[in-house]
């Protein structure tokens, strides 16, 4: 049979290193959750930036098919002998009406994507740094945990 002491020694060097592997998988843990987090707020912030492209193509392609429709209007009206008064600027008018609602609904989706996309950017951040916290207070509980127990060893085994 080994001796008391012996026990003890292993029990509390066991508990050491069993915190310390139990801490270590904790914070890598966190770590794998806080850069996942951090993936996502990047692609959020990624995809504010294609949703920006995006908008200003549809604001140019708006304005592109303006442009078209009021070429058309002109050519249609002049071969009909109209002049440009009367019912063809009504017409270009109600265009050029249409043509800025348009163009304003398209910056307004615009900027509510960008905003949505930019909170979620900054959420994922905070959860990543929530994380990172967790993963230090639980690998920091970890290893009291480990010396809690090796003292209770090395306690028990000075009453016994």
């Amino acid at each position: 049979m080994c001796h008391p002491a012996v026990l003890a020694a292993v029990s509390v060097v066991g508990s050491l290193a069993g915190s310390a592997v139990q801490a270590q998988g904790i914070r890598e843990q966190a770590s794998a959750q806080a850069r996942a987090e951090e993936r996502r707020a990047e692609l959020a912030d990624r995809q504010k930036q294609v949703n920006q492209v995006q908008a200003s193509f549809e604001r140019r392609r708006t304005l592109d098919r303006r442009r078209q429709i009021l070429g058309h209007n002109r050519a249609v009206g002049a071969e009909r002998g109209l002049s440009e008064t009367g019912s063809l600027v009504d017409v270009q008018n109600d265009s050029d009406r249409e043509v800025a609602e348009n163009i304003e609904a398209i910056r307004y989706r615009a900027q509510g994507k960008r905003d949505t996309l930019s909170f979620e950017a900054e959420t994922a951040r905070e959860r990543a740094q929530s994380h990172r916290r967790a993963g230090r207070i639980g690998a920091a509980g970890a290893i009291l945990g480990g010396v809690t127990s090796a003292f209770t060893t090395l306690g028990g085994l000075r009453y016994s």
